[in-house]
């Protein structure tokens, strides 16, 4: 029966992704997805996501998280699901239409309580802080890896082991109560400079217009790289074998009341790399580094629909030696900068934004 249920979905899915072609909005590596050629089962139970494990995540969100909203959407309103992409960008939307300022901080008010605005920025944001997953995670962050649950947060990335909703909310009602052998808390990622045990947090620079009506930000971020190994008693678990970094571009505009996403173009110039090192605290030692001081001549642009907040993956670093299970309660090797260096812009202003990290 599951197996028949995973064979709708995905015959499902390649609708889905055949219409879109049909409407030229829908590339060449998502129909190859979509096909099943990279077998991503994929489907929703409860609001949010089931998929197979890390590598056919990995693909969902390269294939998706630089794709417009109609195309997000589309997908999303045939597999029943919404993302915490299109939540944002509908709370965007929505707290632009108010004209008086009482009911855009009333509606703002409700986002709070939902982890979709800070009163302290006066701006959207997301509840979890793990942005290039808000084209798959849904609304409150939660995504189903193979058998394991995870439920995303602001601070803490919450496990449960048995995969059920229903443990995963006892513990968000009342912690103390819960089996911890069925929960598991990780701390939220931080990146670190060249002092392995110096943790720092992520680093972001941002810009606004003359005037004041549009801001964005330029933002650094990392992930971890993993993939699939037999543990010593035979099973198939997911380890970290290294670690990924990309940039985040974000764009708003000033509205009523507070800040509002935006749409907009994105170029990036690349400055200077000089990432790695890295060190493994079971190893002991420090891996090799990326350099590359040699600066781009131009800008190259990122995105081709417009978008609020646009992805780019800079270095994805592999390791030798001790891997990291997940869940585990091993960090992995630690994502050292010694130096990074990049300049973005806006399609639609002169605006040059510096990010640089030593």
């Amino acid at each position: 029966m599951k197996k028949f249920y995973l064979l709708a979905m995905l015959a499902i899915v390649v609708t889905i992704f055949s219409a879109c072609q049909k409407d030229e909005l829908i590339d060449e590596q998502l129909q190859t997805v979509a096909l099943g050629e990279e077998k991503p089962d994929v489907y929703v139970e409860n609001g949010y996501l089931v998929i197979q494990n890390f590598e056919a995540i990995d693909s969902l969100i390269s294939m998706l998280q630089n794709k417009s909203l109609e195309e997000q959407s589309r997908w999303e309103n045939q597999m029943g699901l919404t993302s915490a992409k299109i939540f944002r960008a509908e709370a965007s939307n929505k707290l632009a239409e108010f004209d008086k300022e009482s009911d855009a901080k009333n509606y703002a008010n409700r986002l709070v309580k939902e982890g979709y605005f800070s009163m302290a920025d006066s701006s959207l944001c997301y509840p979890f802080n793990n942005y290039s997953w808000d084209c798959i995670l849904n609304k409150n962050g939660i995504i189903k890896i193979d058998d394991v649950l995870y439920c995303f947060q602001q601070d803490d990335q919450i496990t449960v082991i048995d995969g059920k909703i229903e443990t995963l909310n006892h513990f968000l009602n009342n912690p103390e109560a819960c089996d911890t052998a069925l929960i598991k808390i990780f701390s939220a990622p931080k990146l670190k400079s060249t002092i392995p045990v110096n943790y720092g947090t992520v680093a972001s620079q941002r810009i606004i217009s003359e005037g004041g009506g549009v801001r964005w930000s330029l933002s650094f971020l990392y992930d971890k790289i993993t993939q699939q190994a037999l543990d010593p008693q035979g099973h198939l678990i997911t380890i970290q074998t290294g670690v990924k970094y990309y940039l985040y571009f974000h764009k708003e505009k000033k509205g009523v009341f507070g800040w509002r996403d935006s749409q907009g173009i994105f170029s990036h110039q690349h400055l200077s790399y000089n990432l790695g090192g890295n060190y493994d605290p079971i190893q002991g030692e420090y891996s090799m580094n990326f350099t590359n001081m040699t600066p781009a001549t131009d800008y190259t642009q990122i995105n081709t629909s417009e978008l609020s907040n646009v992805y780019l993956d800079v270095k994805g670093w592999k390791f030798n030696g001790a891997l990291s299970p997940i869940p585990s309660s091993y960090p992995g090797p630690a994502p050292i900068i010694n130096n990074f260096s990049c300049n973005g812009k806006l399609e639609s202003h002169a605006l040059i934004i510096n990010l640089t990290i030593n």
